[in-house]
């Protein structure tokens, strides 16, 4: 049986405090990860982990934006233009999904 692949380092996401999180942060990581890897222009899908920044996957703005709509979709919310233009890795865009009370 083949290892399973993880997104961040040693199997630890991020530190959890109670009542912090509205969703899971793994589950929000595995399914942000993946949207990346699918993305046409992502430079190697296989190296995207929660550690890679936007600019480190090859995207530019135009993909960005086009990644943002997606994920908006997955998770059925609707984020911020003005945080979309904060937000550089994505983990913060992990974090930022996880603490929203929206995110499904």
């Amino acid at each position: 049986m083949p290892a399973m692949r993880t997104y961040y380092p040693d199997n630890v996401l991020m530190k959890r405090e109670p009542g912090e999180y509205y969703a899971d942060p793994m589950d929000v990581a595995e399914r942000v990860v993946r949207m990346f890897a699918l993305h046409d222009n992502v430079a190697d899908p296989g190296a995207v982990t929660l550690n890679s920044t936007f600019a480190d996957c090859g995207l530019n703005a135009l993909d960005m934006a086009e990644i943002f709509i997606a994920l908006e979709r997955e998770f059925d919310l609707e984020i911020d233009e003005d945080v979309c233009e904060s937000l550089s890795s994505v983990s913060e865009l992990v974090e930022m999904l996880s603490k929203n009370p929206a995110t499904k």
